[in-house]
């Protein structure tokens, strides 16, 4: 399972790293690496724990036991970075950071990816 788990360590330092450089204001001046960095690390908990759950999952004798699995996290995922961008954007009022709101989505897109993909190849 931690073989498996590889591209995802590699997608998160690389997203650690990278947050914490614009935090040190190397580069990107307008991105707040705070924001990214808990996107980065409440993304990257809730994928291990969703390919935790579909390895159990993975002797259920029911073929739709997987697709809900799959859907129950891609939905998870959303209401919890859903939730964090919107205390986010109400504890910094004005101050807010659009660009690191942007960034965390991309991250999603990529986090779901990677799930999905690794869940799928687990399946054959």
């Amino acid at each position: 399972m931690i073989k498996k788990l590889l591209p995802v360590f590699i997608v998160s330092a690389f997203v650690m790293v990278f947050a914490i450089l614009v935090m040190a204001k190397v580069f990107l001046p307008i991105v707040d690496g705070r924001v990214v960095l808990v996107a980065n690390l409440l993304l990257t908990g809730i994928l291990i724990w969703n390919i935790w759950r579909s390895y159990k999952a993975n002797s259920d004798k029911n073929p739709h036991a997987m697709v809900r699995g799959v859907m129950s996290g891609v939905v998870l995922k959303l209401f919890v970075l859903g939730g964090a961008a919107f205390i986010y954007l109400y504890a910094a009022g004005v101050s807010r950071n659009t660009n690191a709101l942007f960034i965390s989505m991309g991250l999603y897109i990529i986090y779901t990816w990677l799930e999905v993909r690794i869940i799928t190849s687990q399946k054959k």
